[in-house]
């Protein structure tokens, strides 16, 4: 079990260091002109590269929930683990539906002007994305120190 522990912490490394810097690309980033320029020109790459990441630390998170029998703490009331699962897996469900909603509109929206509505939903995922990476990673650390 702890190549796939192996494999899940490299994906969370490769997942959460690229949203760190995409997001420290758009925060420093200042002229809008050099954004697009830098976004179109990685944006769909990234945007598949990272896909693939979140794919590969679901499935390997929900091979070590089952290995370590967590689902069944999903719920209880009684623990801190129980509380750091639950938490977890409602964490990883709402970076889930920000990297959709996200990746929608950036990939279907890509070299063209998005509407301010599209703007907003775009840059509000990835602010939700940044800080639900940092909130799911204190919650595994937590969760690592209780196994």
């Amino acid at each position: 079990m702890s190549w796939i522990l192996y494999i899940h912490i490299l994906a969370a490394c490769a997942w959460v260091g690229g949203s760190i810097v995409l997001f420290g690309l758009g925060f420093f980033l200042k002229d809008k002109a050099t954004q697009e320029e830098v976004y179109g020109a990685i944006g769909p790459f990234y945007g598949y590269f990272e896909t693939v990441w979140l794919l590969i630390l679901i499935s390997t998170g929900v091979l070590l929930g089952k290995h370590y029998e967590l689902f069944s703490l999903i719920g209880e009331t009684n623990s801190a683990l129980a509380y750091y699962v639950t938490t977890k897996i409602a964490l990883v469900s709402a970076l889930s539906l920000a990297t959709m909603l996200h990746l929608y509109i950036a990939l279907s929206t890509h070299k063209k002007t998005r509407s301010l509505y599209q703007k907003l939903i775009s840059r509000g995922g990835s602010l939700a994305i940044f800080v639900l990476n940092l909130a799911i990673l204190w919650v595994a650390m937590n969760i690592r120190t209780l196994l």
